[in-house]
C-alpha cells in the first residue's frame, strides 16, 4: 500500500502518477487508462464500420462529462491531500468530487449492460459472463482512483452513482428514438447518407457466429460459381 515514503513518476507520456516499485500501482494505471482506450475502441469502431451505434453512445459519453464538470464546479470538493494541488487553475481538474474516471464507467457499464440484457441475444451464462467483466472493469477503475490517491472513495462512490443513473437514463432514451424512428431521421441526412452511416445494429443485428456463417455461405457459393464456369 502507498505510504510516506510514496515517491511516484509520472506513467510513459501520461499524467498518472504511480509507483513503479508496486504491482497494485502498476495495475491501477491500466485500469486508470480504461476510458481512453475505450475512447480509441469507439473512434475504431466507427471507422471501420461506419455504424452509428459509437456515435450515440460517445454523444452519452460527452453529456455524462458535462454533468460531471458542472457538479465538480459547483460542490468543489478538493481531492486528497497527496493531490489536492492536481490541476490547479483548471475549471474542474482540482476538484474530485464526483471521480470523473468512475462517472465514465459507471455510465458505460450500465449502457452496456442493458445492451446485453436486452438487445443481444445470447445464453443466460454469456449474459452473465458479459456483465460480470463489466463490473469488474467498472471497480476495478473505481480501486484504481482511490489507490493512486486521486479521489476518496465518496468520491468514487458519487461518481459510480451517477454514472449509473444517467447510463440507465441514456439507454431508455436512445431506445426509444430508435423506436419512434429519430435515428433513422437522422440516417437520411445527406451528410450523413455520404459517409453510408447505417444502424445494422438496429435493424439487422448479428453476432460474431451469424457473420463467420454467412461469410462461410458466400464462400461456398464462390466455389460453386467458379467450379460452373470452369467446368
Amino acid at each position: 500500500m502507498l505510504n510516506n515514503s510514496y515517491n511516484p513518476i509520472p506513467f510513459d507520456h501520461t499524467y498518472i502518477l504511480y509507483d513503479p516499485n508496486d504491482i497494485f500501482s502498476i495495475i491501477s494505471v491500466q485500469f486508470s487508462l480504461l476510458p481512453i482506450y475505450i475512447m480509441v475502441f469507439y473512434t475504431s469502431w466507427f471507422l471501420i464500420t461506419h455504424e452509428i451505434e459509437p456515435v450515440i453512445v460517445v454523444g452519452g459519453h460527452l453529456i455524462n462529462e458535462i454533468i460531471n464538470k458542472l457538479i465538480k464546479h459547483m460542490i468543489k470538493h478538493p481531492r486528497p491531500d497527496f493531490h489536492k494541488g492536481f490541476g490547479a487553475g483548471s475549471y474542474s481538474l482540482t476538484y474530485g468530487m464526483p471521480s470523473a474516471h468512475s462517472q465514465f464507467m459507471g455510465f458505460f457499464i450500465t449502457y452496456y449492460i442493458c445492451v446485453i440484457i436486452f438487445k443481444i441475444p445470447l445464453k443466460k451464462w454469456q449474459k452473465w459472463l458479459g456483465c460480470s467483466i463489466l463490473s469488474f472493469c467498472m471497480f476495478g477503475v473505481g480501486f484504481s482512483r482511490i489507490y493512486l490517491l486521486y479521489h476518496s472513495f465518496p468520491q468514487v462512490y458519487v461518481g459510480f452513482l451517477i454514472g449509473i443513473t444517467f447510463g440507465i437514463t441514456f439507454f431508455i432514451i436512445s431506445s426509444i428514438a430508435r423506436d419512434l424512428g429519430i435515428i433513422d431521421w437522422i440516417l437520411n441526412w445527406p451528410i450523413v447518407r455520404f459517409f453510408y452511416i447505417k444502424d445494422t445494429y438496429y435493424h439487422n443485428y448479428q453476432s460474431y457466429k451469424d457473420e463467420f456463417n454467412h461469410y462461410l455461405e458466400l464462400k461456398k457459393k464462390k466455389k460453386k460459381s467458379l467450379s460452373k464456369k470452369y467446368l
